[in-house]
Order: C-alpha cells, then structure tokens, then sequence
C-alpha cells in the first residue's frame, strides 16, 4: 500500500512542475531552481538522519550488574 502512494504523490508533484510547451528545450530556470533545492534539503536531510540514527543503533548497551555473588 506504500508504493501505491509514493507513486501518487510522486505522479501529482511531476504534473504540478509539468508544463507543455512548443520548444521542449525551453526551461523555466525558477522551478528548476527551486527542484533542485528540495532536492538537495531531501538528500542532506536523509544523509543526517542516516548518520543520527546508525549512531543511535551503536550504542551500547548497559550491561545488568552481577549481585548473584552475595
């Protein structure tokens, strides 16, 4: 059921930066700025949450003392 929406949304947001025109060679600089600047938050955003989880996942863990010698 995930995928389905990922490729909903992802099929909404490509219709919404879509735009037809006569000559395909012809970019809209703006959105294509703005593209990629999500992207990039995207990407150091995942890159961050990556490296804060693993470093989360390492931790180790404390070890129950032994009382069993009293």
């Amino acid at each position: 059921m995930g995928h389905i929406t990922l490729v909903t949304f992802l099929a909404a947001l490509f219709s919404i930066f879509m735009e037809a025109e006569a000559n395909p060679f012809v970019y809209n600089y703006e959105r294509l700025r703005i593209g990629g600047l999500i992207f990039a938050c995207l990407l150091i955003g995942g890159g961050i949450g990556l490296v804060v989880y693993n470093q989360c996942a390492k931790r180790p863990s404390r070890k129950k003392e032994n009382d069993s010698d009293i």
